[in-house]
């Protein structure tokens, strides 16, 4: 797929081809590798927050269970 994109500062262009020379790369393909990467990025953060999300209602199991098996062994103890 192709972007077309008008009106870029002149300074910005300049700092971009010093990246793009500095890795060795054409402006098109460094510019590619930071949209590609970018949307990576995007899709990474979801990730992240899914992952953070399920780990916080598995900690969240995790001390329940735990207060749930110490009243257990309070009850056991006192049946002694």
């Amino acid at each position: 797929m192709e972007i077309l994109i008008r009106g870029i500062d002149p300074a910005a262009v300049k700092k971009i081809d010093e990246r793009a020379k500095k890795q060795g790369v054409s402006r098109n393909v460094y510019l590619v590798n930071l949209i590609n990467n970018y949307a990576a990025l995007e899709e990474f953060k979801s990730f992240e927050q899914r992952y953070q999300d399920v780990l916080d209602q598995t900690l969240n199991v995790i001390q329940r269970n735990s207060e749930i098996l110490k009243q257990a062994v309070t009850i056991m103890e006192d049946r002694q």
